[in-house]
């Protein structure tokens, strides 16, 4: 009915602004939305964004900088979406390439092109550059903030350039801003002052305005930076300032292969046993390999969309998530298939999700992305093309899709492999009756579908052949067109919505998280977690494959060395991603009873920190839940 509703609206010609006031709603509250002022446009879709561009420079209010730098979005300020189109957004812009060509430097390239532009497209990008230009000057005359529009020379003009620019992008409307790799962007740039002084000024400046730039969740930025791959003094530099403030957000991946230097590993682990949640650990060595499909050499200069899922900064225009494939639903039809062997019903799986990815392709295929002129400027084959980023400008585009309920799935499968195939004590009739009955009729039943190994996330031959199995078949049904990967945010949202699973789960709650065991049973390991996600084939699967762990504070003070050693060997087995909650029991369960309690606890949740008073109350449940369940069978046998 929901659905259908903003169907019938969308049809309508208030619509855009009835989302624009709701989504100001949304991320800052009644306040903020009595203060929304708003900037549409007329014309065609493209001489419409360059008008609102032009409109967002001479109209935002340029607040006072906080500290070393200037970082101003105005909040009040909404650019329509033009009706029918979504904005983009979860990608990385090239900083690198506009501090080593400033705003002159582009200014002068588009002056070459303006001399065959055939399409008229330079003429809108020196227009993009003209609104630039005039907000730099109200920066100096209104906020006091001198901006150079040429090349930078030092840090601190480097940094501030990159602010100003991230900052309009925000202001524009474009979501989920990833910052790319800024150890390697900002290498090199002398500065009078102390570095690690100014990069924590960096991180300051970042993480404001948190509830604007929140999307789904508070916390759910996106701001993510890469570090690592190559290490310099940078790489270390961010990762103690990171540790030092505390801060959730921005977030940080850290690229890594058996390279990486010894103190970075430490400063790493520094942070995650701070419990900040981060750095997401990428494993370059898997990564890199399974991206030369798309990007060949490019591949090697990776970074992320909005949470783990690779892309090329500054060359990929990757709409990464652009659907959740819900792994129970072709379950659903495939039991209903009338298979009188597990065979059979794998069969029977794959064709159910045949149809089911094909129904899920046609409405991605029905996208139209809104183009972006101040976007464009910063993907350089734009430029060189005189072609917008939404119409094929990027080098690449690649899109993605998510995955979620892998492990409710092969758990499922494998209690009916064992019940109605193996020992024949069930039919998938019965099957299909329990389900249907949401296990009120069988409690027992259901405990032993929860508890009964092996399940999702053990190092068993049935578990990893299966898994790989389904990755197979969901990358053949692709047939290419999309990357997919093995984590997803939908677990909630997705488990709201789905029906009883035969791994014991009720209808309407939670999914697993990422590539974890969807319940830790006793006698479960890090070490088997571990070795069974480095045998899963992300070469299939290379969208975001992330194991997510927690870990007892107590003990990973104990065995920090050990348990060290044991991610890093994980890692260098062949896992692809690698995330860790450290949580004290008590204190969760305290700040579950009254988040206030202890406001400043920090949590990670799919693929981002934030404090755990934010978050609904469903997230905190699930997280206390599996911070117990660690907690008791520690997960630790060494």
């Amino acid at each position: 009915m929901k659905k259908h509703v903003i169907n019938v609206m969308r049809r309508t010609p208030l619509f855009p602004y009835i989302r624009a006031y709701y989504t100001v709603y949304q991320r800052t509250g009644l306040s903020s939305l009595l203060k929304t002022r708003t900037i549409g446009g007329s014309g065609d879709i493209l001489e419409r964004r360059i008008q609102q561009f032009e409109d967002l420079c001479r109209r935002a209010r340029i607040n006072p900088p906080k500290g070393r730098f200037l970082y101003s979005i105005d909040t009040t300020l909404h650019v329509m979406e033009y009706p029918g189109y979504r904005r983009l957004g979860n990608l990385t812009p090239d900083y690198g390439f506009l501090l080593e060509k400033g705003v002159d430097g582009i200014g002068r390239i588009l002056e070459v092109k303006l001399r065959d532009d055939s399409t008229g497209y330079a003429r809108v990008l020196m227009r993009t550059l003209r609104a630039v230009r005039g907000y730099l000057e109200r920066c100096s005359s209104e906020a006091g903030v001198d901006i150079s529009s040429g090349a930078p020379e030092t840090l601190e003009d480097a940094i501030q350039l990159l602010l100003t620019f991230n900052s309009l992008l925000w202001n524009y409307g474009h979501p989920l801003l990833g910052l790319g790799r800024l150890d390697r962007t900002l290498e090199g740039y002398p500065s009078s002052e102390d570095t690690h002084s100014i990069i924590g000024d960096l991180i300051r400046a970042l993480s404001l305005y948190p509830e604007f730039k929140s999307n789904t969740l508070p916390g759910d930025t996106g701001q993510v930076i890469v570090l690592g791959g190559e290490c310099n003094d940078l790489t270390r530099t961010f990762l103690e300032v990171m540790m030092e403030l505390g801060l959730p957000d921005p977030k940080v991946v850290l690229r890594v292969d058996r390279n990486t230097p010894e103190d970075v590993w430490e400063l790493a682990l520094d942070c995650i046993e701070r419990g900040l949640g981060y750095p997401l650990i990428a494993n370059d060595e898997v990564i890199v390999d399974a991206l030369r499909e798309y990007y060949g050499d490019d591949a090697e200069n990776y970074g992320t969309s909005a949470c783990w899922e690779p892309l090329i900064p500054g060359r990929s225009m990757d709409q990464n998530n652009l659907a959740n494939l819900n792994l129970l639903i072709p379950l659903e039809e495939a039991l209903r298939s009338g298979c009188e062997s597990f065979d059979e019903l794998l069969e029977a799986y794959r064709s159910a999700l045949g149809v089911y990815v094909e129904g899920v392709i046609r409405e991605i295929e029905a996208l139209e992305f809104e183009p972006s002129p101040p976007l464009s400027l910063l993907f350089p084959d734009c430029i060189e093309k005189c072609r917008d980023i939404a119409y094929g400008g990027a080098a690449y585009s690649y899109n993605g899709v998510l995955s979620v309920g892998m492990g409710n799935l092969v758990n499922s499968l494998i209690n009916i492999k064992r019940l109605c195939f193996d020992e024949k004590r069930m039919t998938l009739d019965d099957v299909i009756d329990v389900l249907d009955d949401n296990f009120r009729s069988s409690g027992a039943l259901r405990s032993e579908l929860e508890n009964h190994g092996p399940v999702y996330g053990m190092d068993e031959p049935l578990v990893v052949d299966l898994t790989n199995r389904i990755i197979d078949m969901i990358h053949g049904e692709l047939q290419g067109r999309y990357k997919f990967g093995l984590s997803s945010p939908s677990y909630i949202w997705a488990g709201e919505d789905t029906g009883a699973s035969f791994d014991g789960r009720r209808a309407g709650e939670p999914m697993g998280v990422h590539i974890s065991p969807v319940k830790l049973l006793e006698g479960m390991s890090y070490t088997g977690i571990l070795n069974f996600a480095s045998s899963l084939d992300y070469s299939k699967a290379c969208n975001g494959g992330v194991v997510d762990i927690m870990i007892d504070r107590t003990l990973l003070e104990r065995i920090r060395c050990e348990f060290t050693g044991l991610l890093r060997t994980g890692l260098m087995k062949g896992v692809m991603q690698l995330q860790v909650n450290v949580l004290d029991p008590q204190v969760i369960l305290e700040a579950a009873r009254d988040p206030e309690l202890h406001p400043d606890l920090i949590v990670r949740v799919w693929g981002f920190s934030a404090y755990f008073r934010d978050l609904p109350e469903e997230y905190r449940e699930l997280i206390v839940r599996r911070a117990l369940e660690y907690s008791e069978h520690g997960g630790w046998h060494g």
